[in-house]
């Protein structure tokens, strides 16, 4: 009958060594999937907020000579009131 030859110790070596470089790889490579998920995650928000932005300024372009846009404008970013309006002061 036919024997087989043992398996050298230098072998083993090599395999575990092999074994080990795969999972090593293997988990860095999962690392890089992790952190780009995360950068796309980011970069899409980003862009999301861009696109809100741009809508924004779209709309800010188109009324910017309609009369109720300007008041409101006004109203919201200057402080400023109609004379017809009452104004109130709460104090603390």
């Amino acid at each position: 009958m036919f024997r087989s030859k043992p398996v050298g110790l230098l072998l083993k070596i090599l395999c575990l060594i092999l074994v080990v470089y795969m999972a090593l790889t293997f988990l860095h490579v999962r690392r890089q999937i992790s952190d780009t998920k995360n950068t796309i995650e980011t970069l899409t928000q980003q862009v999301n907020d861009q696109t809100q932005t741009n809508t924004e300024l779209s709309n800010a372009i188109e009324n910017r000579d309609d009369p109720s846009y300007i008041e409101d404008i006004a109203r919201e970013k200057l402080g400023l009131v109609t004379s017809n309006d009452r104004v109130f002061y709460i104090t603390d």
